[in-house]
């Protein structure tokens, strides 16, 4: 399999499982009143961002048992079996009852399928990033911002179809909430047979082969690639904070405070997030010509000072406001998102790869992705100003900024 259809092939299955993902985000309200009805709307949406928590509290289970997998036995096998786990799972939410009729048990089991999900994700974004950049080192950087792109590309698609979802079958009574699910779970099926031509990388079968694999890799993680773990789980902070603020809790704060319509806000976010995907490659390309680790600290620089403009912009119940807030979002994330991969597993030994960039991502990403959005809602409750969301954004910001100007400079071959 060339590069290209390398490429292509595992960028699709992250697609896919981001569409789904920011498809469930953009439409808590609206799934809310599907299974979780309550008399108090604030209630319900915070039971379904509940939910999208637990999703993300699989992922460091997901991450030990594939990211195992893919250190000792090959990269191959766990990205074909955690994207088959996520497609029975998000199968299996496109057909489940309503509370209507199966009551408290779909609700039940819409947790379990969403926890699922959240497993074989643990196994898959990460596991991309790394087969994407040893199959490719002459292109380093623009090959670890695939899966920022294609992650990106997720969530365009997935805004696409909230947006028509939320036009179409604004009352829910169609049942048009269940076909991004079904179709996301076709089409990842169809990634997997693709995937089964996909060869082993080099770098694997030569640490194989000079028997440099480790019987435990993520403790080998801990004893040799420390500054590895620490440069992975700063960036899983920044990155799940600055997403699930700046672009889906965005269409929260312009619905519920600006009080746009349903429609113009998911469509000033598909905006933003088109906009973003564009980018991504362009800057993995600049950060090969030039400088990716200065780069990457100047997206983090405007993310500490512009995130509280972003959020404010969201507020303004104007239309075109909350595009520019969602352009500025775009930009920040392009530049951040086409270098940190490259960096971030550039400080793992092959043997501990998979399993130290997934363990730590996941890990970071359960506490503050699974938690960015029940953590607005409070916020916004307990300041009552948006500029808490904004500047919960800037510290992520600063924090990860200060981790990476420790870590020292790494050489790209």
């Amino acid at each position: 399999m060339n590069r290209y259809k390398n490429t292509f092939v595992i960028s699709l299955g992250t697609l896919l499982e981001w569409a789904e993902f920011t498809f469930f985000a953009y439409m808590a309200d609206y799934l809310s009143q599907i299974f979780f009805p309550a008399d108090n709307p604030d209630l319900a949406r915070l039971k379904i961002y509940g939910v999208f928590a637990a999703s993300y509290f699989m992922r460091p289970a997901g991450a030990i048992f594939f990211g195992h997998i893919g250190d000792k036995y090959g990269r191959k096998p766990p990205m074909i079996a955690s994207l088959l786990v996520m497609s029975v799972a998000t199968f299996a939410i496109g057909v489940l009852p309503t509370y209507e009729s199966f009551g408290t048990i779909s609700s039940v089991l819409l947790v379990i399928f969403r926890m699922v999900q959240g497993f074989a994700v643990g196994g898959e974004f990460n596991g991309a990033t790394v087969i994407l950049t040893e199959h490719d080192k002459k292109h380093p950087f623009l090959a670890g911002s695939w899966t920022s792109f294609a992650s990106a590309a997720g969530m365009v698609v997935g805004g696409i179809m909230a947006t028509a979802v939320a036009k179409f079958d604004p009352a829910a009574s169609l049942g048009f909430w269940r076909i991004p699910f079904l179709l996301s779970s076709i089409l990842a099926v169809i990634s997997i047979y693709l995937r089964k031509d996909m060869e082993e990388t080099e770098d694997f079968r030569v640490a194989k082969a000079n028997n440099s694999l480790f019987k435990f890799p993520l403790v080998a993680a801990w004893r040799h690639n420390k500054t590895g773990l620490l440069c992975t789980a700063v960036f899983s902070m920044f990155v799940s904070v600055y997403v699930y603020t700046g672009n889906i809790y965005y269409k929260t704060i312009a619905v519920n405070v600006g009080h746009l319509a349903q429609d113009q806000a998911a469509f000033a976010i598909t905006i933003g997030v088109g906009f973003n995907t564009l980018l991504i490659p362009i800057f993995a390309m600049f950060a090969e010509k030039t400088d990716g680790y200065r780069l990457c600290k100047a997206g983090l620089l405007g993310a500490l000072f512009l995130s509280p403009i972003i959020m404010y912009l969201a507020s303004s119940g104007n239309f075109r406001y909350a595009v520019v807030g969602q352009l500025i979002y775009g930009l920040i994330d392009a530049i951040v998102s086409a270098t940190f991969f490259t960096i971030m597993v550039k400080c793992f030994k092959t043997g501990t790869k998979y399993s130290g960039t997934s363990f730590a991502w996941s890990i970071t990403t359960a506490i503050f992705g699974g938690t960015a959005l029940l953590a607005n809602e409070f916020l916004i409750h307990q300041t009552q100003t948006i500029l808490s969301n904004g500047l919960y954004m800037s510290v992520c910001a600063l924090l990860c900024l200060m981790v990476v100007r420790k870590i020292k400079r790494i050489k790209v071959n």
